[in-house]
């Protein structure tokens, strides 16, 4: 074998040392939010000291569920107005009959890919 064959391999084993570690394959399903649009009336969660909420659909245009929060479930929720809720919560339900639905997108994320308003 000639010594030239041997260097072909060189540039991607120096492109591989360069990657920093950790870094992750932006194609990997792993990593993909999964998205859903369903017809929602209203939200019920449970705060952490066992209270329940109720939220209407009526302005809710987005809800993404965090999955790695360290405790319990964290949800976002984005309004019709553009106003934002962090919510930590014990259990949620959404009731998809009742008065007024809305097609509301579901979202399931990861912590690091929260959509916190940068305007804020």
């Amino acid at each position: 074998m000639k010594a030239w064959q041997l260097l072909l391999p060189v540039p991607f084993v120096l492109a591989l040392a360069m990657v920093p570690q950790g870094a992750q394959n932006p194609g990997d399903p792993s990593l993909a939010d999964v998205v859903s649009v369903i017809p929602i009336s209203e939200l019920n969660y449970v705060t952490p000291q066992g209270g329940t909420t109720v939220v209407s659909a009526r302005n809710v245009v987005e809800i993404r569920l965090l999955e790695d929060a360290p405790h319990g479930i964290r949800l976002e929720l984005f309004y019709e107005n553009g106003d934002y809720s962090l919510i930590d919560a014990q259990a949620f339900h959404l009731l998809r009959s009742g008065g007024g639905t809305r097609e509301v997108k579901l979202v399931r994320g990861k912590l690091g890919r929260m959509r916190f308003p940068k305007g804020l």
